[in-house]
């Protein structure tokens, strides 16, 4: 195997690495290898792996937008994929690395042939992989309910859930669904405030329980279906509220990012290059914004069809559709969470200047790719 290609004519440069080695975990880049490097640093704390494997365990996992020249690796149109980094040296990212993306032609034996090990003995780790990328995005919320609902549990490093995100999440699933459970159980005093609360930390739970038969008998689904509804249904809830959360920042960083200035003298082509391109961003931005605005209406309208006129039907209709419309949804969200917490990570607020114009420009590269309109075949 080539030394500097891996899985094909993937090679992660130097710089695109280095960049991610200063990057925290986002809803799109899920940084292993910074987690294991904190984790050796706390010795003293129980340590339980994503991945059995080394390597595999100190990779960088990243939601990627194929570019044109990576289409090809695929055998059929893929939106976002999901691409596997692997450090040449996790001890220094700048040196560069090789990547893979889950599924592409000649996936398996690619990873098998790097990592030194059969099929069989990566079984566990192939499927975490499978698992990751079947979700629109790296969300912690999302990326621990899918792996709790296969009974796996690795350490909560992985997982960057403060209490307060936890509580405010509980609290906003709370006040989307009283109604609907007014309407489930009604039993006067038994739908209380109280109830409510049971109700909506069943439904953010790991699996559809007990606690929800009365609400899967007025939906009448069966088992599997209603297991995968409420489970489309909680990512439905988490990316409204992060949707209610992100956009006022989001708006704020969009500003910061036309507004920024380049320290020193550019050349005018990049000066025209980094107008053409803020101004793209901006655009795709609000699309994206609609987008996730629109689909979020699809569930709002569902769910008043069963709250205010009693349509059980419409709802029904809703969870059935909901794990498609749920991809759609995170591959909008995705994008929109990531551009603020990386630009966050890399600015601070009052930061009014970039001193580094050609990390600069491969960021806001980054941001336009990732926003930009699906390529269909």
């Amino acid at each position: 195997m080539h030394a500097r290609s891996f899985g094909g004519p993937n090679t992660t440069g130097v710089r695109s690495l280095a960049a991610l080695a200063k990057t925290c975990s986002t809803s799109r880049v899920l940084n292993l290898n910074s987690i294991d490097h904190k984790a050796l640093r706390a010795s003293d704390k129980l340590h339980t792996p994503l991945f059995q494997d080394r390597l595999l365990n100190c990779a960088i996992i990243t939601k990627h937008r194929p570019r044109p020249d990576e289409v090809e690796f695929f055998h059929e149109s893929v939106p976002v994929a999901t691409k596997i980094i692997f450090p040449l040296d996790n001890d220094d990212l700048r040196v560069g690395g090789r990547s893979v993306f889950v599924n592409q032609i000649g996936y398996l034996n690619a990873i098998c042939d790097f990592l030194g090990k059969d099929v069989v003995t990566l079984d566990g780790d192939l499927l975490v992989l499978e698992l990751l990328n079947e979700l629109p995005s790296l969300d912690p919320f999302l990326v621990r309910e899918q792996l709790k609902r296969h009974n796996l549990t690795p350490s909560d490093d992985y997982f960057a859930i403060t209490p307060n995100d936890t509580a405010r999440l509980e609290k906003f699933a709370y006040n989307e669904i009283r109604d609907l459970v007014s309407l489930a159980f009604q039993s006067g005093a038994e739908a209380g405030g109280e109830l409510v609360k049971r109700m909506s930390n069943a439904i953010l739970a790991t699996n559809a329980d007990h606690r929800l038969a009365p609400l899967q008998v007025t939906l009448g689904l069966e088992g599997e279906q209603f297991q995968r509804g409420i489970f489309s249904w909680k990512g439905f809830l988490y990316y409204k509220w992060q949707f209610v959360e992100t956009k006022p920042e989001l708006y704020k960083v969009v500003a910061q990012m036309q507004s920024m200035k380049i320290r020193g003298r550019i050349d005018p082509t990049l000066g025209y290059m980094i107008t053409t391109i803020r101004g793209s961003i901006k655009t795709r931005i609000q699309e994206a914004i609609q987008r996730t605005a629109d689909i979020l209406s699809l569930y709002d309208d569902g769910l008043a069809g069963l709250t205010k006129k009693g349509n059980a039907a419409e709802f029904r209709k809703f969870l059935l559709e909901a794990p498609g419309l749920f991809i759609e949804l995170g591959h909008a969200m995705g994008m929109i969470s990531h551009i603020v917490s990386y630009w966050r990570y890399q600015f601070k607020p009052t930061q009014a200047e970039v001193t580094n114009v050609e990390e600069f420009i491969e960021l806001l590269k980054d941001f336009d790719l990732g926003l930009s309109p699906r390529e269909v075949r």
